[in-house]
């Protein structure tokens, strides 16, 4: 956000009024801006600025190691897979339940410790109650988790009812990786111009790179030797 100010203020102290916030997706678009010189981009900008003031920034993404993973995971779809299964493991439970009154002789179970007991006395039945444990501890993950995401929006300022956990984390993914690009781009420069430093104290001559003239097929040539001379 400094940066960013510093940038459109162009480092002083003008009247223009600055920003106080961003959006998360807005740290994409660090990567295609350009800066004051017109080649370099915003984030390489940002790079410099870390590599000069504190260089152990530029391990942030280790902060991170659970996001390159959550990125692949649809949480939409994984709502919809366990209410299936919720509603599959409701359709298992009445199964056991019939055949333990089958087997009751017709009575109906009066309590929950009655239905217990009932679903114990069968294979199915066991089956369904070690089932239900297991699924209502991951609704419970999945409720806890609802309301803890719901608070990172709230913390970033993003619209709780438009952004998925999904798309949030591609944001961030995807900013890692331009920064480590970004940073990797740096140190390209940086070495090429040391590089260039040391020949130079060296006295060597400076190496100018001389590209190769593309060779003209004899039909382009022709065309434009006839366009030659109707011009003349």
């Amino acid at each position: 956000l400094n940066v960013g100010n510093r940038l459109n203020t162009a480092g002083s102290n003008s009247g223009k009024r600055k920003a106080r916030a961003f959006t998360l997706d807005s740290l994409l678009k660090l990567n295609q801006a350009k800066a004051f010189d017109k080649k370099t981009t915003i984030l390489q900008y940002v790079v410099l600025v870390v590599r000069r003031n504190n260089e152990t920034l530029l391990q942030f993404m280790d902060d991170l190691p659970t996001v390159f993973g959550a990125e692949k995971v649809v949480w939409e779809q994984c709502l919809n897979d366990l209410e299936e299964i919720e509603n599959q493991l409701e359709n298992v439970r009445q199964i056991a339940l019939k055949e333990a009154t089958k087997l009751n002789k017709g009575s109906a179970f009066n309590s929950l410790e009655e239905e217990v007991k009932a679903l114990r006395s069968s294979t199915i039945g066991k089956f369904a109650l070690t089932a239900i444990k297991k699924v209502s501890a991951t609704r419970d993950l999945v409720d806890s988790t609802r309301k803890k995401f719901k608070q990172v929006l709230i913390y970033f300022g993003e619209d709780k009812r438009k952004m998925q956990p999904h798309e949030l984390f591609n944001i961030v993914t995807t900013f890692c990786r331009n920064f480590e690009n970004s940073n990797e781009e740096i140190m390209r420069i940086e070495k090429a111009k040391l590089r260039a430093k040391k020949r130079e104290e060296k006295g060597e001559p400076r190496k100018v790179v001389v590209r190769k003239q593309t060779k003209l097929p004899p039909q382009v040539k022709e065309t434009l030797y006839q366009n030659s001379n109707g011009n003349k």
